[in-house]
Formats: C-alpha cells, sequence, structure tokens
C-alpha cells in the first residue's frame, strides 16, 4: 500500500472583530479533533491578530479531509490542480471560514478563508507526479462514495 500524503497543514487568522470559539470551531469542522495551536501577531496597522494552525502527518486524518469535501469541489480541485500544486509537491487549498463554521467544508473564493497546504508523496518530487497522485487519489474517494474501491493498491487508511 502506498502512503499518498505525507501531511497536512493547516492556517487562519481571527481577527478582533472575530470570536475565536467560532473560528477553533471552524477550523476543528474542517480537520477534525487535531491539536490547535494558537499564536498571536499584528496586522500592518497594528491591529492584534490571533493565528491558529494545525498539523495531520497521518494518511486517515488527511483522508477524512477529503471525505468532508463535496463533489463539486473535489471536480474543481481536479480541475485546477496545475494552479494548485507547487514545485515542492504542495496542494494548495482555501477553505470558506464562514461554510466551516456551518459544518461545510467549501472552497473558498473570498478573503476569509482557512489555508490548507497539503505535501504530496511525489517520488520523484515533480509536480507532474504530484498532479497524478492526486488525480489518482480523487478517483478513489469518488469510487469510495458510489461504493468501495481500490486503485493502484492504494489504501485510504495508510499511515
Amino acid at each position: 500500500m502506498k502512503k499518498l500524503f505525507i501531511g497536512l497543514y493547516a492556517r487562519t487568522f481571527c481577527h478582533t472583530t472575530e470570536d475565536l470559539a467560532k473560528v477553533k470551531e471552524a477550523m476543528t469542522n474542517v480537520l477534525g479533533d487535531f491539536e490547535l495551536r494558537i499564536s498571536k501577531t499584528e496586522g500592518h496597522h497594528g491591529n492584534p491578530i490571533t493565528v491558529i494552525e494545525s498539523t495531520i502527518d497521518k494518511m486517515n486524518g488527511i483522508s477524512e479531509f477529503f471525505a468532508k469535501v463535496d463533489d463539486h469541489d473535489l471536480s474543481l480541485i481536479e480541475d485546477t490542480l496545475a494552479t494548485r500544486v507547487d514545485d515542492g509537491c504542495n496542494l494548495f487549498l482555501k477553505i470558506d471560514k464562514q461554510e466551516a463554521f456551518l459544518g461545510k467544508v467549501k472552497l473558498g473564493h473570498e478573503d476569509d478563508f482557512i489555508s490548507l497546504r497539503i505535501r504530496v508523496a511525489a517520488f520523484p518530487a515533480r509536480c507532474e507526479i504530484a498532479q497524478s497522485i492526486i488525480r489518482e487519489y480523487l478517483a478513489l474517494e469518488r469510487a469510495r462514495r458510489g461504493g468501495s474501491a481500490t486503485i493502484s493498491g492504494i489504501s485510504h487508511t495508510d499511515d
């Protein structure tokens, strides 16, 4: 069995106009019950900002995240892979923070989002290989939703 993802790093900001508990809840809705790290910084104009971060290094935790993404957004991720995967084999996603608070994992298009960086286990480490792995994984996720399937020996629960 292959491990497809090395880890997921998530970060969002809580501004003074936002309720920290609600922003933390949004992160938990997206990631599940993983440790949240809280730090303080300030914005360009000296305004206080709370930074909320988390890391998932288990494949099943990353799989649980993808299981929350609806079919439309899975297709959108696949259709836009060329703009979402860098030369370091990282997949970048923005999740709508307001929708996350409501319990929905939707891709974000506004300024208020949870930033995700998912490191793909591509060898050799090339963007094209990472994109291929992601496409195969998304096909596996769609097959899982429609019934049980395994593609090229890939499993959702590899660690």
